[in-house]
């Protein structure tokens, strides 16, 4: 009899043998990670935010984790990753690095703890599943410390998944939960340990003694090592509670304990559906590892953040772990009904998005439709009506590779979460080969950097009014000048305000030399003065 992994995977690409079928695989991966990763500055929002941070302890020379806002781990790869890179890539770029780095970590094991629980073909489709789900397309190409927690959480389920098979697993187990506080998850990683330690409750092969020696040595080797680490900071003066990153858990803010919930529907598409089926069609045989494990991460992770004062899309990566896991299993079972419902929505979806990015590439570079061309004008858009041939050439690529997916992919229980995957990842990237340098123009402060540079003398600095501390940092990187919050004698003045009709009260002592904001940006505007 043929091996199912071997044959399933030869069915994929017409008559091609399994390591080729791979290989297409391996580059839809690398396809869906490096678009949009580099070739752009900080963006505005958690990308600026992480890139501040990146940018004040390289400033300063201080350790990641002497600051309460940088988990080490993360900003120690981002600056090796910047580092080894520097040569031809940006610091922004560079750091950026980072994030494709955890991401592919997390693919890596994810398919690794499906293979462990479900058998050897469903590694594939948990990694799809995880890459489809529509969460993790922009926060995964972002400078995101989360990312870290996330390939941390998903060594820590393969670490937990493959106890009954001896010492590997305690090695993973405890390494995983290592890496998880040093990434500033101390209360994940001890949720981890403890449902590592509650599994053998439920399910046989988690209590026999070679499960249970490497159980004890997995929780021994994380809590040793954790030890350690925490004495270490100890002595460097740094607070537990900011070694464990407890601030995050006893803020003043009001809780929001249906906020993740509330994403979940669309976040964590379309791996939520396959995890339901998957759940549904073992209803009756639940005291299995493939339903216990990530049943009791998901449930656990919700509980734990019911207590998260401050949540955000960024810390929700993790609970796209156990659904993308759940999604695999059920991946195998779906009726064909549902598996064509799933395939042609992904193909009607994407498709119309393709179409749509067209007809805007067209108002943007060839001017038609002429209404379209004004409206993305008023938007901040630049360039408009100025034909780029790299963006077109790259644009057509990236389409006819999708055209020719879709001729050449054949039948196969991994279809419809194959075609949905790809059709995400073609249309990320078409964007960012259409309009990743019109969305660097709008979603930057580069353009504001460089008129601040271009007036203000490098040897003299900027003082800042009603700036926000991430605005002001990006312009002082940008722009190469100094920016000071407070008044240490500049001759210049940077003014901030929130509605473009209203004039900032300023002294007589300033005059008015430029106004401006970020392409499109109807909310901020600077006002840049200098002294009489």
């Amino acid at each position: 009899m043929a091996n199912p992994d071997r044959a399933s995977f030869s069915k994929l690409f017409n008559k091609h043998p399994l390591p080729l079928a791979r290989l297409g695989l391996l580059l839809l991966c690398a396809a869906w990670l490096l678009p949009g990763l580099v070739g752009h500055a900080p963006w505005k929002g958690g990308d600026g935010e992480h890139f501040v941070q990146l940018w004040l302890l390289l400033k300063s020379g201080a350790a990641p984790q002497s600051v309460s806002a940088t988990p080490p781990l993360y900003y120690w790869v981002a600056t090796a990753t910047a580092w080894l890179t520097s040569s031809f890539l940006s610091l922004a770029d560079g750091a950026r690095l980072a994030s494709g780095l955890f991401i592919a970590l997390a693919l890596f094991f994810i398919a690794r703890t499906a293979r462990a629980l479900y058998g050897a073909e469903t590694a594939w489709a948990a990694a799809l599943t995880l890459l489809g789900c529509m969460g993790l397309l922009v926060r995964g190409h972002e400078l995101n410390a989360a990312t870290a927690q996330f390939a941390a959480a998903a060594i820590m389920l393969h670490g937990i998944a493959t106890l009954p098979q001896g010492p590997r697993g305690s090695w993973t187990l405890g390494a995983g939960a290592i890496l998880m506080l040093l990434a500033g998850g101390a209360a994940e990683a001890a949720l981890f340990l403890l449902l590592a330690m509650g599994v053998p409750g439920l399910l046989e092969a988690f209590r026999s003694p070679p499960a249970r020696r490497a159980l004890a040595w997995g929780v021994g080797l994380a809590l040793v090592a954790s030890a350690a680490w925490l004495a270490y900071l100890t002595t460097q003066a740094i607070p537990l509670k900011q070694a464990l990153n407890l601030q995050r858990w006893l803020g003043d803010a009001p809780l929001r304990p249906a906020f993740y919930l509330g994403i979940l529907g669309w976040y964590a598409w379309p791996a939520w559906p396959l995890a339901a089926w998957a759940l549904y069609r073992g209803r009756r045989q639940w005291r299995t590892p493939g339903i216990v494990l990530p049943v009791g991460a998901l449930l656990g992770l919700l509980a734990l953040y019911v207590f998260d004062t401050d949540p955000g899309e960024e810390q929700g990566l993790i609970l796209l772990l156990p659904l993308a896991l759940l999604g695999a299993s059920g991946l195998y079972t779906l009726r064909r009904g549902a598996a064509y419902a799933l395939l042609w929505f992904g193909i009607m979806l994407f498709g119309f998005l393709a179409l749509v990015l067209w007809v805007y590439w067209s108002a943007h570079d060839l001017g038609s439709p002429a209404r379209l061309a004004a409206r993305l004008s008023r938007l901040g858009m630049t360039g408009v009506g100025v034909l780029r041939p790299w963006a077109l050439a790259l644009g057509i690529v990236v389409t006819l590779a999708w055209v020719v997916f879709l001729a050449r992919i054949r039948r196969s229980p991994l279809r419809p979460i194959l075609v949905w995957t790809a059709g995400m990842t073609f249309s990320w990237g078409l964007l960012m080969a259409l309009f990743q340098a019109p969305l660097d123009q709008r979603l930057s402060y580069a353009s504001v950097g460089a008129v601040l540079a271009a007036r203000v003398p490098p040897t003299e600095c900027i003082q800042t009014y009603q700036v926000r501390s991430q605005q002001r940092l990006l312009l002082a990187y940008h722009s190469g000048r100094m920016l000071a919050p407070a008044d240490i004698g500049c001759a210049w003045l940077l003014v901030e305000t929130r509605q473009r009709d209203v004039e900032p009260h300023i002294s007589p002592d300033w005059v008015k030399v430029w106004d401006g904001a970020r392409p499109g940006d109807r909310s901020d505007l600077f006002h840049l003065y200098g002294h009489r």
